[in-house]
């Protein structure tokens, strides 16, 4: 089953009770259709989207709890205060290796938004690190968009969510 729920909306056609999940990274803003992974690409786990990473952060996108950091620190689940649940998911070519990586939280750590998560070296990368987030139990929030083709860390929407 592939997800197409997530559209394109510019900002200023939002609706006013939408809920903003800020960008956890800064980058290149993809559809998770273009993640080279068939487990992400088709959606399997959730909905979701992708950035072509242009910074070495990744920030906390809500207040609430890190459940866990998984597959040496390119996973992260998280959920929100208000229930949540979203995976961000570092992928990087096999052929590639980070050299230094540093995970600033642990499982159970209490986190607020803009909070510094992990700090990546970026530097010797021939291709972008691809990131993604993933709405594990956001299936009742539909619609869900993204308004912006570039995003920076803390600052803007990645995705706007609307309950049902």
């Amino acid at each position: 089953m592939k997800y197409t729920d997530i559209s394109y909306l510019p900002q200023r056609q939002l609706a006013a009770n939408s809920i903003a999940i800020c960008s956890p990274f800064s980058g290149k803003v993809a559809p998770l259709s273009e993640h080279p992974e068939p487990f992400f690409s088709y959606g399997t786990i959730g909905p979701g989207i992708m950035v072509a990473l242009s910074n070495h952060k990744i920030l906390a996108p809500f207040d609430g709890t890190l459940m866990q950091v998984k597959n040496a620190g390119t996973e992260f689940i998280l959920q929100a205060n208000n229930g949540l649940k979203v995976l961000l998911n570092l992928y990087l070519d096999q052929q590639q290796h980070i050299k230094h990586t540093h995970i600033a939280q642990l499982n159970g750590s209490k986190i607020t938004k803009g909070q510094r998560l992990a700090y990546f070296d970026l530097r010797d990368l021939n291709s972008p690190l691809l990131a993604s987030l993933i709405l594990l139990n956001g299936h009742q929030l539909k619609p869900i968009h993204y308004s912006l083709s570039q995003v920076t860390a803390g600052v803007d929407t990645l995705l706007t969510l609307t309950k049902k």
